[in-house]
């Protein structure tokens, strides 16, 4: 049962099916060498917040199209 809730966490926190199948050979010890697993949940966690300031990015000039800014090129025009 630990393994399968963490496998959900894994895949609810937005991480890849490679990287959980990493994860779990590391955590679960198969004896094999590899990547420090906090690094790789680091770098996980690195790639995800680069994701959300994308996005934060996105929604902004999206909010400004929407608000009919006029620095917009394609902001719509209130009389469509």
């Amino acid at each position: 049962m630990d393994r399968v809730r963490l496998i959900q966490q894994l895949y609810a926190a937005g991480l890849r099916s490679g990287t959980v199948r990493e994860i779990l050979r590391l955590y679960m010890g198969t004896g094999e060498d590899g990547p420090d697993p906090v690094a790789l949940l680091s770098a996980e966690r690195a790639r995800i917040d680069r994701q959300i300031t994308d996005l934060l990015e996105v929604r902004a000039r999206l909010d400004q199209i929407l608000a009919g800014d006029p620095a917009c090129r394609y902001a719509p025009s209130r009389t469509d």
